[in-house]
């Protein structure tokens, strides 16, 4: 069996400040081709930059990026294997080109460029990266033509989603079932940790622009989930150390983590708004399925947890501060009083 028009894209997230302000880019916004009956719908689109045509090792195809304004770059290079190709040949490119020893570096310069040209937009820089990294396979049907939703029977598609030849037991070729979506007879999507395979008979992307925007939401996520770890292990060494003399390293904390709960509650506002589902259609299933299987509630249920500790370390933080402040205050007083009393004596 022969596929039609496959391409391989390897995608790359990094995780680059607190926020890209995307106003101070004269770039197009992503715009869903085919935003089926409004389900799904950007309030703020990212960024798109076309970088042009890239050749690493005998491959070639444009690479893009995208820029989220909370912050995160997703650079994406798409290589086209031909008009028609024998299906075992696609399962071998799609097992040989995502593990290509030279794609780190080949990602890593290209964002060391683009970071340059964005630097004005990039507002607080990231020091520390998060990076993730997924792979679509992408085709326009198969030769003789069958319906998408044959394919699954028809073809043994786990070591492409799977990204490994194995003998998968009949558990994980069942889970791919449940992570498998069709909105009709031509095109289909299957979803794996790191790897899409997509069937659709227009050439159309927004299947692989849904299930990057949730890999994005997932690397920022993951950023300020260690970010408040990070924080909250700093607490208990401050705290041991009772006393008024260390009232400025409480008032410092106390105000660190009033920052850092306030940033990251804005940012949750921001992902939460940037993407709306208002119906339970096929872009919409996929986009919630992707958060499902990449672990993302997972690690929001993670971040609202810390964050919750964090407000109720800042509340114990204030409440010392003020114990500290009344004891000055009390010190004060004594001291004051009892500099009248030797006054008073010194008088007589």
């Amino acid at each position: 069996m022969k596929v039609l028009r496959p391409h391989i894209a390897v995608y790359r997230l990094f995780d680059l400040a607190d926020e890209i302000a995307l106003e101070r880019l004269s770039s197009p916004r992503l715009k869903l081709s085919r935003p089926r009956s409004g389900a799904v719908h950007f309030e703020n689109p990212p960024t798109q930059l076309d970088l042009g045509l890239r050749t690493l090792e005998g491959y070639s195809g444009p690479l893009v990026a995208r820029l989220y304004d909370f912050g995160v770059a997703a650079l994406s290079w798409r290589v086209f294997l031909g008009e028609e190709v024998e299906w075992d040949a696609l399962v071998e490119q799609a097992l040989r080109l995502p593990e290509h020893p030279a794609l780190d570096g080949f990602f890593l310069a290209e964002l060391e460029g683009l970071e340059r040209y964005i630097a004005p937009a990039l507002l607080r820089p990231q020091e520390e990266r998060i990076e993730e990294e997924f792979t679509v396979i992408h085709l326009l049907g198969v030769r003789p033509a069958r319906p998408a939703g044959e394919l699954v029977a028809a073809l043994d598609l786990a070591p492409v989603v799977l990204g490994e030849r194995e003998a998968f037991a009949p558990e994980v070729r069942k889970e791919l079932f449940r992570y498998t979506f069709s909105y009709s007879e031509e095109d289909l999507a299957v979803l794996g940790f790191d790897r899409v395979l997509i069937v659709d008979s227009e050439g159309i992307w927004d299947v692989a622009e849904l299930v990057e925007f949730a890999h994005a939401e997932l690397v920022e996520l993951s950023y300020y989930d260690r970010v408040l770890t990070k924080e909250l292990e700093a607490v208990p060494e401050v705290l041991r150390q009772r006393g008024w003399r260390h009232f400025a390293r409480f008032d410092r904390l106390r105000r660190r983590l009033m920052a850092r709960h306030a940033e990251i509650a804005d940012v949750r506002a921001r992902m939460d708004s940037a993407l709306r589902v208002t119906e339970d259609l096929y872009y919409a299933k996929i986009y919630r399925a992707a958060l499902e299987l990449y672990g993302a509630h997972e690690i929001e249920r993670a971040v609202a947890e810390k964050l919750e500790v964090l407000s109720e370390t800042y509340s114990m933080l204030t409440e010392e501060i003020h114990n500290i402040r009344s004891q000055i205050l009390e010190v004060g007083i004594l001291t004051l009083i009892l500099i009248e009393v030797i006054r008073a004596f010194v008088a007589d």
